[in-house]
């Protein structure tokens, strides 16, 4: 029962290290001529995903397309 319960903690301690590691690299909020802001995020493996908000601290964000 004991070793059970340790390979449980361990598979559950595993899988919060490797879901840190899959954090986005965000850049800052940028302000855009139409009063909006623009976010570009890069995740480990180098795909990218941009957001649009209302405000520099990222209010009501929405993934938008990255390209122009």
């Amino acid at each position: 029962m004991k070793i059970r319960l340790l390979a449980l903690g361990l598979l559950a301690l595993s899988m919060s290290v490797s879901a840190a590691m899959a954090t986005p690299s965000c850049g800052m909020w940028n302000w855009q001529t139409d009063g909006s802001y623009f976010q570009v995020c890069v995740n480990d493996d180098g795909s990218q995903h941009c957001y649009k908000a209302t405000d520099s601290n990222g209010a009501n964000a929405y993934e938008v397309s990255c390209s122009s």
